[in-house]
């Protein structure tokens, strides 16, 4: 749900800075919403502390749905015009982000269970 929130108000945040005329708010509010988008599964994840285990349905359900968020983003950024490039590239990126974050999170854990820093 924090997930979720962190995107919504990026999106609204981006609404404010067109509606203003304020580019630079307008563009923090953009790279929020793509790093929200694409990274949505592995940060609902490791804001819920959830494991990243294989078969999670949950996991997949938030996979999916930054994927949705991903496949919009790209579908604003080519001028509202879809394009057979969107989806894909929107699969690639919330994997690789995504999946980054769940590898750094299990990685940091690792480091913490050993007692290093």
């Amino acid at each position: 749900m924090l997930t979720l929130g962190i995107f919504a108000a990026s999106f609204a945040l981006h609404i404010v800075g067109g509606a203003t005329d304020q580019d630079w708010l307008f563009a923090i509010a953009v790279v929020l919403i793509y790093a929200s988008a694409t990274g949505f599964a592995g940060i609902a994840a490791w804001l819920s502390g959830r494991s990243s285990g294989a078969g999670d349905l949950v996991l997949l359900c938030w996979g999916l749905t930054g994927v949705a968020f991903t496949t919009a983003a790209l579908w604003a950024a080519n001028g509202r015009a879809f394009a057979w490039w969107e989806l894909p590239l929107a699969i690639v990126l919330e994997t690789a982000v995504s999946g980054g974050l769940l590898f750094a999170r299990r990685r940091t854990a690792a480091i913490a269970g050993r007692g290093a820093v």
